[in-house]
Parts: C-alpha cells; sequence; structure tokens
C-alpha cells in the first residue's frame, strides 16, 4: 500500500476534522490549534523510558481527546465483549471434549480450563486488553488478550508526560479543558483485592505477587522501583480500612508451598498470584508450581491471575467461536448484536467450508482469492509476531503461510478492517494519517482505562506493534 504524502505543517482538511470532531470537540479543535501553533510541532515523539523507567516504549508527543459520551459507549462495550468471550467456552462449546478440540488442547488441560471457568463465574476477576480498530463508524475487535502480561497499563504516565509540554498545557489553558486523570494500575489492584476477598478467607492483608520465567524477571533495580510503585497504590485501597499488603515481583521458582496449602515467596504468605508470563504455562511455570497453585486455589488460600483458565481465553480462536456461531440460540438478540457490531468475520484455518457475506466457500480457494481483503494469525501467538496482512504480503508468500496454517491447524482468519485515517504529526514534521489501534482494558468486571497504538499508514508490513516499530500515544478522557 503507497503511504500518502504528508500534509506541511497542518492546513487539514475539513473531513479529517470532523473525524476527530466524532470523538470530541477538541480532539478537532487541536487540529486548528496545532495549524496555528508552530510549538505544536517542536516534538514527535519522547526517547523510551522517558516519560518513566517503567514505560520502555516510544511515546508520541500528540494526544486524541475523547468526551465523556464516547468514552460511556466505548467502556460498556468492552466490559460487555469481554464478558461474552469469558462465558463463550462454556456456553457455545460446553464440555472439555469440545473445548479441547476447538482450541487444539489435550483433554486434561481443557477440562481443568473449563472446571477453573466454572469455580470462578466465568473468569470473573480475570485480567485483560482489548486491542479495536475505529472504522470510522464502530470499533472493531482484533483481538481480546485475556493474560495479565498486556502492555499499556501506564496510562497515567502517558497522560501526565504528554500534556506537561507547553504547547499541550497552552492548548488545555485556552480551551478551558478538564482532564480526568486515568486510573488503570488502580483499578488492577482494586480488582485482585476483590478477588481475594471472594476467593480466599479474608484476614485484612493482601500479598500479591507478579511472577515471571527466570529470563523475563526485570532487572533488581526497575523490579525494586516497580514493586514500590505497586504496593503504593495497592495500599491506597487497602490504608483506610487499616488492611496492610505488599507486591513483590518474582520468578515461579520463588514461590513455595506452606502448610494449610498456602504460597509464600520472601517468608510472606501469599494471597493473590499474577501470572504475568503464562501463555503456556506448563513451560513457564513449571509442574511443581502448577501442582501447588491447584492445591491452593482448592484449599481457598489464593487467588490466581489468570491461572489454568488462560488456557481458552487468551486464544484468537474465541473470536472465531463469536464470529461463527454468532446466531446461536445460546446468545440472546444484543449479545448477537454486539458480536455483529464489534467483532469482524473471523473463522479458524481450515479445510472446510464457510459461510462469508451470504456465501458458502472452501475456505482454502477464500484464502487464495480474496488475499488483500484478509488478515491470518496464530491463535496463541502475541507481540504480532505472526500476523500477515494479504494486502501488504506478496502472493507467494501468502499462499505459503496460508498451506502453513492450513497444515498445522490453530490459525485464524479475519477480515481486513481499515484504521479511520486519524492524522497525528510523521517523523518528518508533516501531518500524517495514521492506523490506530485502541487498547481497552477490563480488569475483572471493571473498564480499567485505555491507550493507543499507531503507525503511519502505508509503513512498514501494516502491522501496528511497537516490536514492528508502532508508538503508543495518549488517549485522553475529558470531563
Amino acid at each position: 500500500m503507497r503511504a500518502p504524502e504528508p500534509i506541511p505543517g497542518g492546513k487539514l482538511p475539513p473531513d479529517i476534522k470532523a473525524l476527530h470532531g466524532g470523538l470530541s470537540s477538541a480532539a478537532a479543535e487541536f487540529l486548528d490549534f496545532a495549524e496555528r501553533v508552530p510549538e505544536a510541532f517542536a516534538r514527535h515523539s519522547f526517547a523510551p523510558s522517558e516519560a518513566s523507567p517503567l514505560f520502555p516504549y516510544q511515546l508520541h508527543a500528540w494526544p486524541l481527546f475523547i468526551d465523556a459520551t464516547a468514552v460511556v459507549a466505548m467502556r460498556e462495550m468492552a466490559t460487555k465483549l469481554c464478558r461474552l468471550i469469558k462465558c463463550a467456552p462454556r456456553r457455545l462449546l460446553g464440555d472439555a471434549g469440545s473445548a479441547a478440540a476447538w482450541y487444539g488442547l489435550s483433554q486434561e488441560r481443557a477440562s481443568e480450563a473449563l472446571d477453573c471457568l466454572a469455580r470462578t463465574d466465568d473468569a470473573r476477576g480475570a485480567i485483560s486488553r482489548g486491542d479495536f480498530i475505529h472504522d470510522g463508524t464502530a470499533l472493531k475487535c482484533l483481538e481480546f488478550n485475556l493474560t495479565a502480561g498486556v502492555g499499556g497499563w501506564e496510562t497515567a504516565f502517558l497522560v501526565q508526560q504528554v500534556m506537561s509540554q507547553p504547547a499541550m498545557h497552552r492548548f488545555a489553558t485556552e480551551q478551558g479543558l478538564r482532564i480526568r486523570q486515568p486510573h488503570t494500575l488502580r483499578v488492577f489492584f482494586a480488582n485482585i483485592v476483590d478477588c481475594v476477598r471472594r476467593d480466599t478467607e479474608w484476614e485484612g492483608e493482601c500479598n500479591i505477587a507478579i511472577l515471571f520465567p527466570p529470563s523475563g524477571l526485570p532487572g533488581p533495580a526497575l523490579a525494586e522501583q516497580a514493586c514500590r510503585l505497586f504496593t503504593s497504590q495497592l495500599m491506597e485501597i487497602l490504608r483506610p480500612e487499616g488492611a496492610r499488603g505488599e507486591v513483590f515481583m518474582t520468578t515461579y521458582g520463588a514461590v513455595k508451598s506452606a502448610e494449610g496449602h498456602r504460597l509464600t515467596t520472601q517468608g510472606k504468605r501469599l494471597h493473590a498470584v499474577v501470572e504475568y508470563e503464562a501463555r503456556d504455562r506448563l513451560l513457564m511455570a513449571g509442574p511443581e508450581f502448577i501442582e501447588n497453585a491447584r492445591a491452593a486455589t482448592s484449599a481457598r488460600s489464593i487467588s490466581l491471575f489468570n491461572g489454568p483458565a488462560q488456557d481458552v481465553l487468551d486464544d484468537k480462536r474465541n473470536l472465531a467461536l463469536l464470529s461463527e456461531r454468532v446466531t446461536s440460540s445460546a446468545l440472546s438478540a444484543e449479545e448477537q448484536a454486539l458480536v455483529r457490531t464489534h467483532v469482524p468475520w473471523s473463522r479458524r484455518v481450515e479445510r472446510a467450508h464457510v459461510e462469508r457475506g451470504g456465501e458458502r466457500v472452501f475456505l482454502p480457494e477464500l484464502l487464495s482469492s480474496r488475499r488483500e481483503e484478509l488478515v491470518l494469525k496464530a491463535g496463541r501467538d502475541f507481540g504480532g509476531a505472526s500476523v500477515l496482512l494479504g494486502e501488504s504480503t506478496p502472493a507467494p508468500a501468502w499462499d505459503e503461510a496460508a498451506r502453513k496454517a492450513l497444515d498445522e491447524g490453530g490459525w485464524v482468519v479475519q477480515e481486513r478492517v481499515r484504521s479511520a485515517p486519524f492524522h497525528y504529526l510523521g517523523p518528518d514534521g508533516g501531518v500524517l494519517p495514521h492506523s490506530v489501534i485502541w487498547g481497552l482494558f477490563v480488569l475483572g468486571e471493571t473498564y480499567g482505562g485505555h491507550s493507543l497504538r499507531l503507525c503511519p499508514i502505508g509503513k512498514g508490513t501494516g502491522v501496528v506493534n511497537v516490536s514492528q516499530g508502532a508508538m503508543f500515544a495518549a488517549l485522553i478522557d475529558l470531563e
């Protein structure tokens, strides 16, 4: 796809201002402000870690402003879709045998995952972030990452750093903006405390371990700094009632089993465990931890995030499940409308006939003949590594990838969703249309805030991921 030419120094057309204005009047007014205030072009981005040592990504200097009405709609949609995805394995598949076949799991792992869902009100406390594209009419869900190891939770850092720029401060003052400060991290810990109260015998204490494999654990200085920040956020929740708690970042191997099937680390009893990197729990955590965690949950001495349920929850095939079975009587009329509006056409990649646009087609033939309309992605991959956009992938490479997906199983094909052309400052000083990914956090049953990832349209493979050059940007909530 050919990259658009930048617009030097602004002078944006009315349709672009109208697109931004659909989010808030301030979003359109900021473009007017940028056209007349050269200082708005003085800084393109912040270097990694400049906003905070805990934020290792490049941050764009321009925010996007969104009003309360748009936020309410976004919050309701994200929480309802997340709840539906968490219910889907049991409601639409029903038993462990069907779940094992759908997700490519062993019967034992599928059974444990569904048992965990049944025990936790369909993962009521699960940690997640949905990734969406706004196509100009609605937000469309590309994937819902139901795993603790999601990036972008540093929403408060993003807003504070971006709005501290002189030009942004001037704009906010001129417009009389009242910015609603995000509290993603606080909601994260509030959800954990609520789950500990529900899952265990509450003792007025909540110690939380965030677990990594040895190779993934942050360095000692960074881990100590993060733990201080996390513990301060946790104590804001616990202190008013006289409770106590602490947050540890450590490895799976540092968690021990004590009397009464309690888990401990550094001599402290743990009440919650966040499995930060657990897309393959057996490999990451090891059989000893998994057995100890299973015994602890049975004894009601620990809350696990996201635990065994992650084997079925953190899989892109869940969108294919909703898309394929959107007419199922197991879904209410409201749920069917939710899926039709916000989930693009998605199917598992297999040698079978599928329905698309009212037509019954053989999926391998569809992959070959409609490449530019489609996206391929592995069901359990992350970080955008396996995502292929048909439009930007040469036909021979696409056909080879499709053959691999058909042979391996576990892949998903999705209808390509094009981002509405939200305009941002480009790396060379002009204003460019960008592809934008909206990251919406749902922490338990609570909306946890939002951030953006963006990349100029036509740059690279078209996959908007920080590992492939995308930047974060602040999506700022106005009162």
